[in-house]
């Protein structure tokens, strides 16, 4: 029941704002060639994840926790499948589960600073992921003109209704060579740098016209 009323909100706040996305065309032209590729979203910016994607079908890592288990039911209902793991329980199967979905031909969507901050710090899964299966990273975000910011230590940007809501896609990184450790630590940086610019820009873009609350 808890899975169906999250994913009764995420239905309905899509249905009261204003949705564009930018720059969406490199990542639209992987999806139409079937080139899977590594979505990364901050985890306070990944609430309209489910109405950018746009490809042939698309993994993420959830908690084995309840509240994992909720947001695994919901997301499935917009056809997002989940490998149940995190960076700090069970992570060694939540990620041999993602490389396997990338091996397949199906996106992966990550959140870097995930499943506990701090916001905005890139941790190293993301690019080592990509690199193990030689598949590019997508840095996305979003914003809105009107917005509440849920309590917590990634305060969740929630649009409220009549926003306008702006996704950018920033241009790819590819993925560093497996064994080459400065080279991942050097995508890492520049991944972590992208997202904060796309954030930015998004934030430009969706004009946002009051302080966040």
């Amino acid at each position: 029941m808890l899975g169906w009323l999250v994913w009764l909100m995420l239905w309905v706040v899509r249905r009261v704002v204003r949705l564009t996305v930018v720059g969406i065309e490199p990542l639209e032209a992987r999806w139409h060639a079937g080139e899977p590729s590594v979505l990364t979203f901050w985890h306070g910016r990944s609430l309209m994840l489910p109405f950018v994607y746009r490809g042939r079908g698309a993994s993420i890592m959830n908690s084995t926790h309840r509240d994992g288990e909720i947001i695994t039911r919901a997301l499935a209902r917009f056809g997002i499948r989940s490998t149940r793991g995190s960076s700090t329980r069970s992570a060694v199967p939540g990620t041999l589960g993602l490389a396997r979905e990338l091996r397949a031909g199906r996106d992966v969507a990550l959140i870097p600073d995930g499943p506990r901050g701090p916001a905005g710090v890139a941790k190293a899964g993301a690019v080592a992921l990509a690199a193990a299966c030689g598949a590019p990273l997508f840095p996305l975000s979003f914003s809105a003109s009107r917005a509440a910011r849920l309590p917590g230590w990634d305060r969740m940007l929630v649009p409220l209704p009549g926003a306008e809501v702006v996704c950018v896609v920033g241009e790819p990184l590819d993925a560093p060579a497996p064994r080459d450790r400065e080279g991942r630590e050097r995508v890492r940086v520049h991944l972590e740098q992208r997202l904060k610019e796309v954030t930015r820009e998004a934030d430009r873009l969706a004009r946002r016209i009051q302080e966040d609350r």
